[in-house]
């Protein structure tokens, strides 16, 4: 993407923010269109500092780099405030010392940067000829056709990332679905070497079409290390407080304000428990925003970068996961789940997003009034010396460092299994 291509995103960016929350919702697939359009051009802008070409790459890096080398196609931006899912296995993987080039077309690197030890940004297209490699690609790309998928298993070894249902409100309108329902058809017609699931309503769908063999569930998962900081701000404020007045209490919530949010129920509840503040932090998707219940004792802080993330948070006394009953929320596998319990707080969800139930510390309900009775139990055991321990444990467990482990195994066994021969 050019400069001036990169200018006139901006551009139409801002434009979009600043009209009225139900018309960016009405042109919300207009958007994703757009974007995809004119990121799907190549970047033309001169190398900047630490950026080298392709050739520089294949004669420098690949010589020297262990194997295994993994291609992540493209999907989202690197330098994003929230990282996702693909930024969180591409910093795991690296630290396993696999070589990931991570491909964006947003403009952020002209040829390939080493963003992070073994993590290279690329928008080299060149990177299509590097063999030896397995390519991801994920369910909900804003960039990624069927016919991309299947090029890229003719040059190689596949993953297909299957992370959340085809919904237009999750992908951006119903053109956007028709093509990542073609992405799915074409992945699990044999496109793909191994199906990820992030979800086991998801690995269900996956396993009736490729059976076990080409399937793995690996949920989401935390980066417990970046939630440790948190801790200790969590105990400068408790010992602060313990001399002062009583506070009043926090339910907490992270992520985008969006259409799949219960917002009904969050009104409800926020009206039932007046003596507590319920905070909101996240971007505004879709243009929900103004859904969000308006009561005093609700509050939208706004976005949040990841790095002012477990500060921020660490005020919470218990988080919500307020999901809208429907299969979004049953197909979906909470970061932020995992993210609570490296806060080490109690997690009220909603009953429909299955990946939560059965973990200590969560506490369901399935309307408003058993949702208050929920927060109410949660609230009471908050801070609890037995329950904190608890939920470290559970966020240990799901580390990313573990969820590499298990992607890395399972995709070298589908690879060996598979028409293509084993992945290096």
């Amino acid at each position: 993407m050019s400069w001036p291509t990169q200018w006139l995103e901006r551009g139409v960016r801002g434009a979009f923010w600043r009209l009225p929350a139900a018309l960016r919702e009405h042109l919300h697939g207009c958007r994703h269109a757009f974007v995809r359009g004119l990121r799907r051009r190549r970047v033309t802008r001169t190398a900047g500092p630490g950026e080298i070409g392709f050739a520089a790459f294949a004669a420098t890096v690949l010589p020297t780099a262990r194997a295994p080398l993994v291609i992540f196609e493209p999907h989202l931006d690197w330098f994003m405030a929230q990282p996702q899912r693909p930024h969180h296995m591409a910093r795991a993987l690296a630290r396993l010392g696999c070589l990931v080039v991570y491909r964006t077309s947003g403009g952020e690197v002209a040829g390939l940067r080493e963003v992070e030890p073994r993590v290279w940004l690329c928008s080299d297209a060149a990177v299509d000829t590097l063999p030896g490699a397995v390519r991801c690609f994920y369910s909900t790309s804003l960039h990624a056709s069927a016919d991309d998928l299947i090029a890229a298993r003719r040059r190689g070894a596949v993953a297909y990332a299957y992370i959340d249902c085809i919904d237009p409100a999750i992908c951006g309108g119903a053109r956007q679905a028709a093509r990542l329902r073609e992405l799915r058809r074409a992945a699990f017609g044999g496109g793909a070497d191994l199906i990820v699931s992030s979800a086991r309503t998801l690995h269900a769908q996956a396993l009736a079409a490729r059976g076990a063999r080409a399937c793995a569930y690996v949920p989401n998962g935390v980066d417990v290390a970046h939630y440790r900081a948190a801790g200790a701000t969590r105990e400068a404020g408790e010992a602060g407080e313990a001399g002062g007045s009583a506070r009043r209490r926090v339910v907490g919530y992270f992520g985008a304000i969006a259409p799949w949010l219960w917002f009904e129920a969050i009104d409800a509840i926020a009206a039932r428990m007046p003596d507590v503040d319920f905070v909101f932090f996240g971007a505004d998707y879709g243009g929900s925003l103004p859904r969000l219940s308006r009561r005093a004792n609700v509050h939208h802080r706004g976005a949040i970068d990841y790095a002012q993330l477990p500060a921020a948070a660490a005020g919470f006394d218990v988080c919500l996961i307020p999901f809208r009953l429907g299969e979004i929320a049953r197909t979906t596998s909470p970061l932020k789940l995992y993210e609570y319990f490296a806060l080490e707080k109690p997690v009220v969800v909603t009953a429909d997003p299955l990946e939560c139930v059965g973990h200590r510390g969560v506490y369901v309900g399935d309307d408003p009034s058993s949702l208050e009775r929920a927060l109410r139990q949660a609230l009471a055991v908050a801070g609890r010396d037995d329950l904190r321990a608890a939920l470290r444990e559970q966020a240990q467990a799901h580390d990313w460092a573990q969820r590499a482990l298990q992607w890395l195994a399972r995709v070298r066994e589908a690879c060996a299994a598979s028409a293509g021969g084993e992945w290096r």
